[in-house]
């Protein structure tokens, strides 16, 4: 019985860190929405992700505004990270803090960008779009 129990823990461990292995690598996804109904400077998501664990960290490229964004509080969860991601690029509406869920199968991403936060102010959750984005690895 201990046995057992010791055998099912490893191998949990091991599909768990397996799972964190193969979401590192360069990702992209396209808008998957309607046309004329996502964000206009965000056509695109590139992902550039490694893994430690649980723990995902790299950039986030956010379409042409707001631009490259280190990815912070990244976490791994078997095939779904969370992370949120401040671009570098101001305009007359500031600089957005980005929400990213993602959800990996096989090479295949769907992500969920949603807009958390304005020049560190939070928006509140009512009042966040959710858009819906697409893609695959385009490398390891």
């Amino acid at each position: 019985m201990r046995f057992t129990r010791w055998v099912s823990i490893l191998l949990a461990t091991l599909v768990l860190n397996a799972s964190a292995a193969d979401i590192a690598g360069t990702w992209k996804t396209v808008f998957a929405g309607p046309k004329g109904t996502g964000p206009k400077t965000i056509g695109s998501i590139i992902l550039i992700l490694n893994t430690d664990g649980h723990q995902v960290t790299g950039t986030a490229r956010i379409g042409v505004w707001p631009g490259d964004a280190p990815i912070a509080d990244g976490k791994v969860d078997g095939d779904q990270i969370t992370f949120n991601a401040t671009g570098h690029l101001t305009s007359t509406t500031g600089i957005p803090t980005c929400g990213v869920v993602a959800t990996i199968h096989g090479d295949e991403m769907v992500l969920t960008l949603s807009f958390i936060a304005d020049n560190g102010v939070p928006v509140p959750p009512e009042n966040r779009h959710e858009f819906e984005y697409e893609g695959k690895r385009i490398s390891d």
